[in-house]
């Protein structure tokens, strides 16, 4: 089996679901083929235990990790606190802990917005709507 890890928050106002189809259609685009979705949750969407105990099973299962993510969220009660480390940091930690372990895979970043759980991926712009679909030139 394949997996991908997504570290998010806590919040409860998360919905794992909404996230885990967004996450696929991430991976779609990426041509990255993943059975699994995993989404593990730590203060702020930090990375911690969860995180980590999730890979060491992972690899005890012979697993492969085609995919890692840290995902924040705006209104984040955590970041308000100070107890949210910031995002780059995040995912360099994430980076770090999977070199440890001998696992090479794409660590991306992303926000999420919290009123409708929609991701805006940092690697990608933001989508830009226009009310019409044609020009005057």
């Amino acid at each position: 089996m394949v997996a991908a890890l997504v570290q998010v928050c806590v919040d409860s106002r998360l919905n794992h679901e909404l996230l885990r189809i967004q996450v696929r259609q991430k991976l779609e685009r990426l041509r990255v083929a993943a059975e699994r979705i995993y989404i593990l949750n730590d203060i702020g969407g930090n990375v911690g235990a969860n995180f980590r105990n999730t890979v060491h099973l992972l690899v005890r299962r012979q697993e492969s990790i085609a995919l890692c993510a840290v995902l924040h969220h705006d209104d984040c009660v955590a970041a308000q606190e100070g107890l949210r480390t910031p995002l780059d940091a995040s995912a360099q930690e994430m980076a770090a802990y999977l070199t440890e372990q001998n696992i090479r895979c794409p660590v991306l970043t992303g926000t999420i917005r919290i009123e409708h759980n929609h991701l805006l991926w940092s690697d990608e712009p933001a989508p830009h709507y226009e009310p019409f679909s044609f020009h005057i030139h």
